[in-house]
């Protein structure tokens, strides 16, 4: 950024600032005073006050007041109408808009939440719930979520509230995504829609209530691939699982919160991580009962084994972008996993044997995993596994012939052939597989058998 700025005027704008640690200002401020040009302007906009003085720019402060109720009716009609008549339920509507206090996502969010609702009975429970008379301040701010929280499906609850466990601003891919409440059975895979929720289906429906937004979208099927949730939506669903979902930075591990939820929390984020080692203080999470383990920019490069063999109810490990050295043998120990993700390791040159004993395992992500040069041979016992992603992968050479009988996997997103090698994996191999959506074919060596 120095560099880009070097004795150029600029116009930076921060939008939706949450830090007020002035060290970290600080750090910000430093190089943008010493390498700009004169008459540069900062433009900040936050929800705290505390941001402003920490700044100090209280003297420049600009209060935004909160929308009138005018503004609030036409985003809620906009939502909860669409294409249908406005007047029968127009006095309700009122009524519930005055209870927005002026915030544009209350009105957003109850009008999504009234969509659905075509009878005036429903409009006036709405109205008349008991919601409104909570009152802590953060509650004040989450009354209307509360309204939309609670007129989900149990199954869509739990799905939104997993998602609790990412940072804030985080950008959701909608296959991964859905991939993640699978490992935790909240939802079920395409084929067996008679068995329960789709996690398309709750995709669309969160999608539809306005818990998600600014949405990448397929030009080619019109389909969302991607979102982001609302700061203030992501600050709702910690508030509703701070006894399960815990994300940790670095050096935050000692206090008071994570020590009153410790022996409580299922989901586990670290961020922030130096290099070293997987910090031990996960131990004193009752790591029996932990279901995912993520970090997110981090530089951890090994993992203890006495560490792993605590996590026997483990069944996501994101431990993607982590310069991980060697994943140790005891992970075949973790019977539940369902999801394992080391994704954008440059140093890991493979995995351990006993991987291939975690008969659960659905999903297995290992792309831009430069420097691995092979996978086990016996992954054809993996026979749950529908899920393989190796691309970007340079020098895996070719894959075990046993890859073949994993006759549950539907995504195999690059397939390397190597025809020089009986027992390396050939095109004929793939016959017996059910995949779905693309594959792209890497031959190396003779491979070029016609009958295959």
């Amino acid at each position: 950024m120095s560099t880009s700025i070097q004795g150029k005027r600029f116009l930076l704008v921060l939008d939706d600032v949450w830090t007020d640690d002035p060290k970290k200002w600080e750090q910000l401020k430093v190089p943008l005073i010493q390498n700009g040009a004169k008459g540069n302007r900062i433009l900040v906009t936050t929800r705290k006050h505390e941001v402003a003085k920490m700044m100090r720019a209280t003297r420049n402060m600009i209060n935004l007041g909160e929308l009138n109720d005018e503004c609030c009716l036409s985003i809620f009609n906009h939502m909860a109408f669409s294409d249908r008549d406005v007047h029968e339920f127009g006095d309700v509507s009122k009524e519930i808009v005055k209870k927005c206090k002026g915030l544009p996502l209350a009105a957003k969010t109850l009008g999504s939440l009234m969509q659905n609702k075509t009878k005036m009975g429903e409009w006036k429970e709405v109205l008349n719930s008991k919601i409104w008379d909570l009152e802590k301040v953060e509650q004040e701010v989450f009354q209307p979520l509360f309204l939309s929280y609670n007129d989900l499906a149990p199954t869509i609850k739990c799905c939104l509230l997993y998602c609790a466990t990412f940072p804030k601003d985080y950008k959701f891919k909608r296959d991964d995504l859905i991939k993640l409440w699978m490992a935790q059975d909240y939802v079920i895979s395409k084929g067996n829609k008679e068995k329960g929720t789709t996690g398309d289906a709750v995709f669309d429906n969160l999608v539809a209530r306005s818990f998600f937004q600014d949405f990448e979208i397929d030009l080619d099927t019109s389909t969302i691939t991607g979102c982001k949730m609302h700061d203030i939506v992501h600050d709702f669903v910690q508030f509703l699982t701070k006894n399960e979902c815990l994300i940790i930075d670095h050096g935050e591990e000692t206090t008071s919160e994570s020590k009153v939820f410790g022996d409580k929390v299922r989901h586990l984020t670290l961020r922030y991580v130096p290099e070293g080692p997987l910090p031990l203080f996960i131990s004193s999470y009752d790591c029996k009962n932990l279901r995912t383990l993520a970090t997110f920019d981090s530089r951890i490069t090994t993992i203890d084994p006495n560490l792993i063999l605590q996590l026997k109810c483990l069944r996501t490990l994101n431990l993607s972008l982590n310069p991980i050295k060697e994943l140790p043998k005891e992970i075949g120990e973790l019977i539940h996993l369902r999801h394992i993700d080391l994704s954008f390791n440059h140093i890991l040159k493979k995995l351990p044997d006993t991987i291939c004993g975690l008969y659960n395992l659905s999903t297995l992500r290992l792309v831009c995993c430069s420097n691995l040069t092979k996978l086990p041979e016996n992954m054809g016992n993996l026979i749950n596994l529908k899920h393989l992603y190796v691309d970007g992968c340079g020098l895996l050479k070719s894959f075990p012939k046993v890859i073949g009988r994993l006759t549950s996997l539907q995504t195999l997103d690059v397939c390397s052939c190597g025809g020089d090698k009986d027992e390396a994996f050939q095109i004929g191999d793939l016959r017996n597989l059910n995949l779905e959506g693309s594959l792209k074919i890497q031959l190396r060596g003779d491979a070029t058998d016609k009958s295959e």
